[in-house]
């Protein structure tokens, strides 16, 4: 058997270089999707811990006879500000814009507390 036959009868080996680095690329996109979704969800459930303390806040300066957007922006971290004061029969409410990140929508987190009048 000559050296030409027997390459022609020996299994050919496929080229599988660089088919990783395909794999990679179909899976990079969903991988930030993911990370950029988690993101979201984190800047939700901060945002609405800081507006329920932010409301309290402004329904004790209310009970007290403060200013009440004074002591919610006290309250709030920086980047956040309430979009939007009320007071709806002696209580405090406050709408406050959720950080918007990439492509989700933006949607805004609604809080309403009521405290007690003090007796000055």
């Amino acid at each position: 058997m000559t050296l030409r036959r027997a390459l022609r009868r020996a299994p050919r080996r496929r080229d599988d270089r660089g088919s990783s680095a395909i794999e990679m690329l179909g899976l990079v996109p969903v991988f930030v999707a993911v990370v950029l979704a988690v993101l979201q969800v984190v800047a939700v459930g901060m945002t609405a811990h800081a507006a329920n303390q932010a409301v309290r806040d402004g329904a004790r300066a209310a009970s007290l006879g403060r200013s009440v957007p004074a002591a919610v922006d006290a309250s709030l971290p920086n980047g956040l500000r309430a979009a939007q004061i009320s007071y709806p029969a002696g209580a405090v409410r406050i709408d406050v814009p959720v950080p918007k990140i990439a492509i989700f929508p933006s949607f805004t987190v609604s809080r309403q507390a009521v405290m007690p009048r003090t007796a000055p």
